[in-house]
């Protein structure tokens, strides 16, 4: 059989890149926001408050925890490369003139680029899927005993509200429910709730938590 020439060959494509978004960056001292989670945000920087003054009807941005919350004026060496693409559904300005604002977190994704420093940080970011595995006993197992972890820590707490053992319950995939439960710990640190954002993997992320 005659040799198959190059331009016969089956090439295998390679994967198409995440896709990158250009996007104001907001960097927080001593706060993980994680997908799912709606956090109220202080935001007193002038460089934050212009960020968040310059939203249109697009209110999507970036939330990035710094690496050392003593930091006042960040660089991008400050922060952490994996974030979180969130959505500002509620802004209000305090007598201070610093700003409350209310972010929903809707995914992981991560800094690949930044494209200005001032007046506030603007940066490309790409998609950080997730490794969901396969539904089996084992994973069940896990994911039932971090749920107990929580119900007991909750039942345990002046601070805790019961409520948060009954949306616990309710959640049903096992990514989503660590996620919960790092945003709902104040005892965990930034570094530990960073850490937990950074595990793509989900059977990882149960065993971590």
């Amino acid at each position: 059989m005659a040799q198959q020439s190059r331009s016969e060959r089956t090439v295998k494509p390679k994967d198409p890149p995440q896709e990158e978004r250009s996007l104001p960056i907001l960097p927080v001292r001593d706060t993980v926001l994680f997908p799912h989670a709606v956090l109220p945000l202080t935001v007193g920087r002038e460089s934050s408050v212009q960020l968040i003054n310059s939203l249109g009807e697009d209110k999507t941005i970036v939330v990035v925890a710094q690496r050392e919350a003593r930091v006042d004026n960040p660089q991008p060496s400050d922060l952490y490369t994996v974030g979180t693409l969130a959505v500002v559904h509620k802004v209000v300005k305090m007598p201070n003139q610093s700003l409350f604002v209310f972010a929903e977190g809707l995914e992981r994704v991560r800094l690949t680029e930044f494209m200005q420093l001032t007046p506030f940080m603007r940066g490309r970011v790409e998609s950080v899927p997730e490794a969901v595995p396969p539904k089996s006993s084992e994973v069940e197992a896990l994911q039932r005993n971090v749920l107990t972890l929580f119900q007991q820590i909750v039942a345990g707490s002046p601070t805790l509200s019961d409520e948060l053992s009954t949306v616990a319950i309710n959640i049903e995939e096992p990514g989503r429910l660590v996620d919960f439960i790092a945003s709902s710990l104040p005892s965990l640190s930034t570094p530990d709730k960073q850490d937990t954002l950074e595990t793509t993997d989900v059977r990882i992320r149960l065993e971590k938590i």
